[in-house]
C-alpha cells in the first residue's frame, strides 16, 4: 500500500481495492493488519505504536485510509468521524448522469445481512438509519459519469446504495445492478481521494489526497 502521510500520532495509506479494511472472520490479509506489521518492520523500538483503524471502507472500493498510531491519537480520530467533523470525499464513475448536475440525496438504508448488502427503505422501517450524501458531476465521458462525492453520514454501502436508487449505479458493482466488467471483478469505480480533518495531537486541520488509479 502507498503511504500517504506518516508521524507519530496517525498513518494514512492508499488502500486498494479487493482489500479489507479491517480482520473479518476468515482472518484475511487486511489494511488493519499491514499497517501493524509495517511499524513492526520500520519502527521496531517504538513498540508502543499501535495501528487502530479510524474508519473502513468498503473492500471493493480504494482510497484513503486513516489509522491512529497512539491509544489518544485514535481517540481523537474516531470521535471526530463520529461527530462528523470530518470531511469525507469520494471520486465515484457512475454507469448513468444523474438527473441533476449537484444535489443532495437523503434516504433511509436498512442493512440486509443475509445478502451483505444495503437496502433502501421507508423511513418507518425498523431497524433502519437515514442517510445523506452530496454529489456534483465533474465530467462525463463514453456514456459514463464522474462525480464528486461528500458523505455526510457513514452508512455500509451507502455511496453504493444510493446512487444505485437514483438509478445510476457505481461502474462495476454487480451487487447494485451495474453491468460486469471485464477487467477486474473484485473492483468497483468507487475511490476515497480527501479526508480533511484535525490532527490528533495538534489540532491543526489536515487534508489527504489521493487519485484513483483507474
Amino acid at each position: 500500500m502507498q503511504i500517504l502521510q506518516e508521524d507519530n500520532y496517525l498513518l494514512a495509506v492508499n488502500k486498494p481495492s479487493g482489500l479489507q479494511s479491517d480482520a473479518d472472520r476468515r482472518r484475511n490479509l487486511c489494511a488493519e493488519d499491514w499497517a501493524g506489521d509495517y511499524l513492526k518492520r520500520t519502527y521496531p523500538w517504538k513498540k508502543q505504536l499501535k495501528a487502530g483503524l479510524a474508519h473502513r471502507l468498503d473492500r471493493a472500493a480504494s482510497g484513503v485510509l486513516l489509522f491512529g498510531l497512539t491509544p489518544a491519537a485514535l481517540k481523537s480520530l474516531l470521535a471526530q468521524f463520529e461527530a462528523r467533523t470530518v470531511g469525507k470525499f469520494y471520486l465515484a464513475l457512475l454507469e448513468k448522469t444523474p438527473p441533476e448536475a449537484e444535489g443532495e440525496l437523503v434516504h433511509w438504508l436498512k442493512k440486509d445481512d443475509v445478502q451483505k448488502r444495503s437496502v433502501v427503505v421507508n423511513p418507518q422501517t425498523k431497524h433502519s438509519q437515514q442517510c445523506k450524501l452530496r454529489y456534483k458531476v465533474l465530467e462525463e465521458k463514453a456514456g459514463k459519469c464522474l462525480v464528486e462525492v461528500e458523505l455526510l453520514t457513514g452508512r455500509y454501502h451507502q455511496i453504493r446504495a444510493q446512487m444505485a436508487a437514483m438509478g445510476c449505479p457505481v461502474v462495476g458493482d454487480e451487487k447494485y445492478g451495474a453491468k460486469p466488467i471485464k477487467s477486474n471483478t473484485s473492483m468497483i469505480y468507487l475511490h476515497c481521494h480527501r479526508l480533511v480533518f484535525d490532527h490528533p495531537k495538534t489540532g491543526e486541520r489536515m487534508e489527504v489526497k489521493v487519485e484513483p488509479a483507474w
